[in-house]
């Protein structure tokens, strides 16, 4: 495992090089978000993502979130993305929630467009979104520090951010994009009082 200071202003140019090459190349990163550090790798690296199931001990049946740079790019890796979604961009992303809908594959996604300038920058550079979850063994507390990650996993990833920890304190809001409504999968930065207030006043109520 190599590590990367990412806290230096003047190493930043360097950083996201070393970064792009290494998910170019295949590889898993490990990142801060606005919520907490996270396991990263370019969205359609199936070999990162079995890497990331296995260092986190998780469950396939558990999907990797998309995080992306804007709502076109995940329309161009196939998020249907419809009028609740673009009303959820305008006042939640970039930010701490992820939303699930469809996907052109038939699948659901959870689509994430992340409030970390380092990562935006990231993600805008390399193109393409990556595929995404929290830094830490399934059912642990999430990791908020490089020193966290290497500590807490048993297989650490290819290159390791070092020298700025997760702005956050707990993983994102994840709610689920239904056809005749919506539906809270878990409690997280963004309140479910402020979700209805987007939702709820435009489009359908939410479901249980």
């Amino acid at each position: 495992m190599k590590k990367i200071d990412i806290g230096r202003q003047h190493n930043l140019p360097a950083s996201l090089i070393a970064l792009i090459e290494c998910l170019q190349n295949g590889g898993v990163i490990a990142a801060p978000t606005e919520t907490v550090f996270g396991l990263m790798t370019l969205w359609q690296n199936e070999r990162g993502r079995q890497r990331i199931f296995r260092m986190k001990e998780r469950s396939r049946d558990k999907p990797l979130q998309m995080l992306a740079a804007d709502l076109a790019m995940a329309r161009r890796f196939g998020v249907q993305i419809d009028q609740r979604a673009e009303a959820l961009a305008t006042r939640c992303w970039p930010g701490p929630l992820t939303a699930v809908m469809p996907a052109d594959t038939g699948e659901n996604i959870g689509l994430r467009i992340p409030d970390h300038p380092f990562i935006l920058e990231l993600i805008r550079r390399v193109d393409a979104p990556l595929a995404a979850t929290s830094a830490n063994p399934s059912g642990t507390p999430p990791a908020l520090t490089a020193a966290e990650v290497k500590k807490n996993l048993k297989e650490g990833p290819d290159l390791l951010t070092t020298g700025m920890d997760a702005e956050g304190d707990r993983a994102s809001t994840v709610i689920m994009l239904k056809e005749n409504g919506w539906e809270m999968l878990r409690d997280g930065p963004v309140s479910q009082e402020f979700i209805h207030r987007i939702l709820a006043d435009n489009f359908l109520p939410e479901r249980h």
